[in-house]
């Protein structure tokens, strides 16, 4: 079918003229278009969506979210994996929560609990992925960054704010962190201690006092490792005598000056010929910046004016002239001037222009040649259109003067990305451009209720009306938020969306700034302002010159279905297959019990397996003469690392001020809570405080960013042994290990803290234990480790970890957690223990019900999300109707509808009414 659109695409325009075809016994093309198809074949191209209730969230929230996955240009449901996997990360780059979800035709529905034992204030993200997607790389996962506040208990509110002044060629940068109490009364001559970590990496410590109005200033070292996203302040303020307060904060520096590139069209300057040039300004903050400026020769002449008007993107023309090179003076909002050199201009080339006449049915290409290619006669190159691999528009074009138009018919071009690509005759890349087609190729999808204003707890119905653009009914599935926007106030603009996301965000590296800004009230101005952010940032599901040399790489990982493979191998402890072995796996929750055989290179199979969360199996292993001297190998994937945050521009430096509506909301709640006797949140969610006078009676388990250092494991580390992989692990800054000699032990190692002041006390999966007894494990090759935490710093988190066992001033612990949970269970090879991730269990959206058979009459509602439902389904005459109750709170509710149909037609509509 792509061949023959291709020819049709061929003859239509060699119909009107603009091109012809040369008759090569080898055409280039043809290879390229081969390995294109090749490639879309073999890497079919996923992409994840969440639809959440809310935009941001407090402490104690749940966020509800549904999950649609679809696959390819016509951004279908995806039947490819079965299983999708959403995680929480919090501000250090590290995954707080983990779900995998069964994927039912492309759609999972999920939530998250905002738990106040293991969340506080901060910037947190939703990544999703599938397994397959891992082969495209994280740069196209969902990856979306939204605050969290705290809750009403809040007794700090902190905010930072960035001084930015110049010493020299180099930036200097200064954090202003102010606090305050509930009322705004500055915390004035307060201690304050902090610590720049990136990750677990400490940069930096220092202390010192808040001034009259609350405020720490903190110079902020250059760090070329640091790395844009990863990088915080953790503080501790201390407010009353032994009573210290964390705060964290975010670095949020994309770089250490404003960073300004130019992208000229195509990707050359050709001397010679008009180029549009893209100009891209970012702030040190991650956002786009307003300049003003001229380009000027090298003879001081100004030649062309530009401005970045829309979030510090825009471009000028330029026609560059042999023997001159070319500068930007540009002119930032503070007055200050900068003038930066523009790219060399070559002589032999190309320039490829696009013009995307988005209200008509036209693209207009135009091929500029430069006067060296014009001096060699009629010259052929290859014009590729494609859309994820999927063949658009292919032609060979003649270039035999200084412009060639070639107008190309958008009808049935998908909306979303198209790249074009420009091919020499002998099949090499010269020229890309992208542009975003956007037509109305979506749902025409209708929202309604019976009126436009309601009462507190009046019953609401709402109807769904879903169309194609000819007016046909659809059959869709839908998501739908309600939420009280006087509560959650929030800018649509800056939201993802389903079209932001799939048309756009997951084809895209990098931040894109406001992303929904280019489709929730599409204009000429938002499609203009959409080609320059085209024309600004890059788009690279592949490089061409790999694909044409056939230097793409197999697929890593496969897509995961439904159901599970547990596979692994049974090896004779020298290390050789064993075959015909008896292989047993056993549900140890069910005590369900399966048999298989090894084949002849000991690999053994348990396939089809439906494993939920909180499964976990024991294999045993036995020859064919029923002995145990043998060892089984169980294949386990590598888990997904948690990059560093992209989205540096969606970092909330004042998170109380943003969400303080929705704060004082929770306030109300909970104080109603406790008016009849209920226990509310803020009673939960108090802050850690950490006082060192006294030591509560903690548990022995600690969060993973109360740790100062985290290991884990990682295979592709050089090293032997358990211990000489925590020596070598990733900026130690923990632990040395030093051979004593111990009366019942003999010679064995000890683990102390890195300046040797303090010896680790070492527990395993929570057990307290001796040096020597841990000794075999230490020198072992550490497969079964699963982390290890190291806490030296607070007191309060080794005497969590050790159970108040040491007193006041318990020692630095060193806390392994291996993968089987249970360090003293016998070691035995021939048996393993083995907990794969499994599918989480999906909660119930509460509704409550009121009228004749009202609950919870005597409570105040002062819910924030009023209805959720991610199952909603329109019938063949796409139509669905939905019921509620309103709750306690007057305003405006936002209706949000979310959705798709088997064609892979997409659907957003929001919808108001008032509750007075």
């Amino acid at each position: 079918m792509k061949l023959k659109r291709s020819i049709f695409l061929f003859c239509s325009i060699a119909f009107i003229g603009m091109v012809a075809f040369t008759g090569r016994e080898e055409d280039p093309i043809e290879k390229l278009l081969t390995s294109l198809q090749s490639w879309a074949e073999n890497n079919p191209q996923e992409k994840v969506y969440l639809h959440t209730d809310k935009p941001y969230y407090i402490v104690g929230d749940t966020i509800w979210f549904k999950t649609y996955v679809t696959i390819g240009s016509k951004h279908q449901l995806s039947a490819l994996s079965g299983a999708v996997y959403v995680e929480l990360i919090n501000e250090g780059d590290s995954i707080a929560q983990s779900l995998k979800l069964p994927l039912m035709a492309g759609m999972a529905k999920g939530s998250i609990v905002l738990s106040d034992t293991a969340i506080r204030e901060g910037n947190y993200r939703l990544r999703a992925y599938t397994q397959w997607m891992r082969n495209a790389g994280p740069e196209y996962f969902y990856d979306r960054t939204f605050s969290v506040g705290n809750s009403a208990a809040n007794t700090v509110f902190a905010k930072i704010d960035y001084i930015y002044a110049k010493d020299g060629e180099q930036t200097k940068v200064t954090a202003l962190i102010k606090y305050t109490d509930q009322k705004g009364e500055p915390y004035a001559d307060k201690a304050v201690r902090y610590e720049l970590k990136e990750g677990y990496k400490s940069i930096a410590t220092g202390g010192g006092k808040t001034n009259e109005s609350g405020e720490l200033s903190v110079s902020l070292p250059s760090s070329k490792s640091e790395k844009a996203g990863s990088t915080y302040i953790l503080t501790r303020i201390t407010i009353a005598d032994g009573e210290n307060v964390p705060k964290s904060f975010p670095i949020k520096r994309a770089s250490q000056q404003t960073d300004v590139q130019f992208f000229p069209e195509g990707g050359n300057l050709v001397n010679d010929i008009w180029t549009k040039v893209g100009v891209k300004v970012v702030g040190a903050n991650g956002l786009g910046v307003s300049v003003q400026g001229v380009i000027i020769d090298n003879e001081n002449k100004e030649v062309s004016k530009l401005e970045t008007k829309h979030l510090g993107m825009g471009y000028f023309n330029l026609k560059s002239e042999q023997g001159k090179t070319y500068q930007a003076k540009i002119t930032y909002p503070d007055g200050s001037v900068n003038t930066l050199k523009l790219p060399n201009a070559v002589n032999e080339g190309y320039a490829l222009s696009v013009y995307n006449n988005t209200t008509g049915d036209t693209i207009l290409v135009r091929i500029g040649a430069g006067s060296s290619i014009l001096k060699k006669g009629d010259q052929v190159v290859s014009l590729v259109a494609q859309s994820e691999g999927d063949l658009q528009y292919a032609a060979d074009i003649h270039v035999n003067k200084a412009v060639t138009s070639i107008p190309i018919p958008s009808k049935g071009l998908p909306s979303g990305i198209l790249q074009f690509a420009l091919f020499s005759e002998s099949g090499n890349p010269l020229n890309e451009r992208i542009v975003f087609v956007q037509k109305n190729d979506h749902m025409d999808l209708k929202v309604n209720s019976s009126k436009k204003e309601y009462s507190l707890r009046e019953k609401v119905e709402i109807e769904l009306d879903a169309r194609d653009a000819a007016g046909n009914p659809l059959v869709g599935n839908f998501s739908v938020s309600v939420i009280n926007e006087d509560v959650v106030p929030s800018d649509e603009t800056t939201e993802n969306s389903i079209f932001s996301q799939l048309l756009l965000s997951s084809d895209i590296k990098g931040y894109i700034e406001k992303p929904n800004y280019y489709f929730h009230n599409p204009t000429d101005e938002t499609r203009a302002n959409l080609d320059i952010l085209m024309l600004t940032q890059g788009y690279r599901r592949f490089v061409w010159k790999d694909l044409i040399s056939n230097k793409q790489l197999p697929p890593v990982y496969k897509a995961e279905k439904l159901v599970t493979n547990i596979t692994g191998k049974l090896m004779t402890l020298n290390n050789k297959p064993v075959a015909d072995g008896k292989v047993t796996l056993i549900n140890n929750k069910l005590g369900l019990v399966l048999d298989t055989i090894s084949d002849g290179k000991g690999k053994f199979k348990f396939s089809n397996l439906l494993i939920t969360e909180g499964i976990d199996f024991t294999i045993q292993g036995r020859t064919a003469k029923n002995s145990k001297r043998l060892e089984i190998q169980i294949d386990k994937f590598v888990e997904q690392d948690a990059t560093p945050n992209i989205n540096i521009g969606d970092i909330n430096s004042d998170i109380p001020k943003a969400l303080m509506a929705s704060i004082e909301n929770s306030v109300k709640q909970d104080l109603d809570m406790q008016k009849h006797g209920r226990i509310g949140r803020g009673q939960h969610l108090k802050e850690v405080r950490i006082q060192a006078s006294k030591l509560p009676k903690f548990g022995n388990t600690i969060h993973e960013n109360q740790a100062d250092q985290v290991f884990r494991p990682d295979s592709r580390q050089n090293c032997g042994t358990f211990k000489d992989c925590l020596e070598k692990m990733n900026n130690n800054k923990s632990v040395r290990f030093d051979q004593i000699m111990s009366e019942d032990c003999g010679p064995m190692w000890v683990a102390r803290t890195l300046s040797g002041d303090g010896v680790y006390a070492v527990t395993i999966d929570g057990w307290i234990l001796e040096s020597c007894d841990f000794q075999e494990l230490l020198l072992g090759d550490g497969s079964n480790i699963s982390k290890v935490y190291f806490v030296y710093d607070s007191y309060a988190m080794r005497a969590r970890l050790l159970g108040g066992r040491f007193g006041l001033k318990p020692p630095p612990v060193m806390a392994i957690y291996t993968k089987s949970g249970n360090f003293r269970q016998k070691y035995d090879p021939s048996v393993v223990y083995y907990a794969p991730k499994g599918f989480a269990s999906v909660k119930e959206f509460y509704v409550p019900k009121y009228g004749n058979n009202e609950v919870n009459n005597s409570l105040a509602d002062l819910r924030s999300t009023i209805y959720w439902n991610p199952a909603t389904v329109t019938d063949k005459e796409g139509k669905a109707r939905l019921s509620y109750f309103n709750s306690d709170n007057k305003g405006t509710y936002r209706v949000t509808v979310e959705g798709i149909n088997a064609d892979g037609l997409l659907g957003r509509q929001v919808y108001r009414y008032q509750v007075k």
